[in-house]
């Protein structure tokens, strides 16, 4: 079966999305954004030293000038393309790029280009221009694991934080209102009024305590100690809840493979223990968030992709097909498992287990017995 055609917009969607991680072009093109992002925030650091030359400002001049051409340029393709990510498919193609423009991710590429938005329009100062440049930085959260998994952990506990965010404002407010009462009539000044007592609670319940602002009087210093104890408890929360949701995203997104997975997919019922203990090494973990594309349509497979859990779907011409726990697909190229590839997408959060082609012939050729039993079952079951 011959490759179907691809669109210009579908490859250089699957480019700058980095559908096929492999891809030379895809590497290429996150690895250029990458380092010029780093360029520009070094730019913005040193441009801020007042011992800077001429020379080397005209140099961070010729950056900046060089940044917003591709920043601007990023932004309009990203907005363009956006129109083939799996949730927009079914959409009216304006309406799939007002809805991407409205995305954390392209609100923070918009920043990019704020710092020359800014100058041009309002004429501000050059310390906003630095700082507005300086958010720059946060385009490598598109780029960053570690970045994503931090955001995906704050936005699965967000009710919790919003609650402890609300327990941490009332107990600076009483706080503060215990002492404006106790330490108001001895240092009027210093204690004018509530929101004034407010910066003391801040300062002692986030444990900061710059010692600007003291109380003098004994009550209002054990109520001192009672705010920095509790101030102990409150800080402690948020950031306890935060750091176990962390460690739980990144688990999940790097999950442990057990002999006991692999020996409930069905398509592995064939071997025994011995050869699952062989097998089990050579799979990769992999976790794809819903909406997001597995596998793209102008590349042919090279892995194997076994279902763990969730719901995948597989377009193909004669229609799209679903798939999940338990099914493969993908291809073995060395044993004429594969055809041209088809797009997949996930239509939930997936866990799967990836299995190389080149891995797998290795295998074999160590262990000739699980290929003769496995590869029926694989051209029986394996989608292409």
């Amino acid at each position: 079966m011959s490759a179907r055609p691809i669109s210009l917009r579908r490859r250089v969607y699957e480019i700058v999305e980095r559908v096929d991680e492999k891809s030379g072009l895809s590497r290429l093109f996150a690895t250029s954004l990458v380092l010029l992002i780093v360029i520009n925030v070094a730019g913005a650091v040193f441009d801020s030293m007042p011992d800077m030359g001429p020379g080397e400002r005209a140099a961070f001049r010729v950056i900046e000038t060089i940044s917003l051409v591709v920043f601007a340029v990023e932004y309009v393709v990203r907005a363009w393309a956006s129109v083939e990510h799996p949730r927009a498919r079914r959409l009216n193609p304006w309406i799939a790029r007002l809805e991407y423009l409205v995305t954390p991710s392209a609100i923070i590429d918009l920043l990019a280009l704020a710092p020359f938005v800014a100058s041009l329009l309002f004429g501000l100062d050059l310390e906003v221009i630095l700082l507005l440049r300086l958010l720059r930085l946060f385009k490598l959260a598109r780029y960053s694991t570690g970045f994503q998994s931090l955001f995906e952990a704050v936005r699965r506990e967000r009710h919790a934080l919003f609650a402890c965010v609300l327990i941490l404002i009332s107990v600076v407010l009483v706080f503060a209102a215990l002492m404006y009462t106790t330490e108001h009539s001895y240092q009027p000044q210093v204690f004018a009024s509530i929101p004034a007592a407010m910066w003391w609670a801040i300062a002692t319940v986030t444990t900061v305590g710059y010692g600007d602002v003291v109380p003098i009087t004994t009550l209002g210093r054990v109520i001192a100690g009672l705010t920095m104890m509790s101030g102990i408890a409150m800080i402690a929360l948020p950031v306890a809840i935060i750091s176990s949701s962390f460690a739980e995203v990144v688990r999940q997104k790097g999950f442990v493979i057990t002999s006991a997975m692999i020996e409930r997919v069905a398509l592995f019922s064939v071997l025994e223990r011995e050869d699952i203990e062989s097998l089990l090494p050579l799979f990769r973990a992999v976790t794809v968030g819903p909406g997001a594309t597995i596998t793209g349509e102008w590349t042919d497979h090279h892995a194997l992709y076994v279902v763990v859990d969730g719901r995948v779907e597989l377009s193909r011409p004669d229609g799209a097909r679903e798939l999940g726990s338990g099914d493969a697909f993908g291809g073995l190229p060395s044993l004429n498992l594969t055809e041209p590839g088809h797009p997949t997408y996930a239509l939930t959060t997936v866990r799967l287990l990836v299995l190389e082609s080149i891995d797998f012939v290795r295998l074999v050729e160590r262990h000739p017995g699980i290929g003769e039993r496995l590869v029926p079952k694989l051209r029986a079951r394996v989608i292409a």
